[in-house]
């Protein structure tokens, strides 16, 4: 299960905790949230310190996400490694 918490802004940076498990069922919430937050230029940051698991398309949306510009804080060691696994 995704949880997905929205913070208080911090400057012009918005900010969402990303809590549980990312899989591909939960991806269209998330790409959601983070497209409404980011229209018209905003800036934006993902907390993943309670995200315990991606699955191969959370993690690619995770990376697509950070291409974009939006700032991955907090991340485990395991969250951490897939997102800069070069074979993936």
């Amino acid at each position: 299960m995704l949880r997905i918490t929205r913070a208080a802004a911090t400057g012009a940076v918005e900010s969402l905790r990303v809590e549980g498990r990312l899989t591909q069922a939960d991806l269209p919430r998330l790409q959601q949230t983070c497209a409404e937050l980011l229209q018209n230029g905003g800036r934006l940051c993902l907390e993943l310190s309670g995200l315990q698991f991606a699955d191969r398309d959370g993690v690619a949306t995770l990376r697509g996400l950070r291409q974009r510009g939006v700032t991955l804080r907090g991340a485990s060691g395991f969250v951490e490694a897939l997102l800069s696994d070069a074979n993936g």
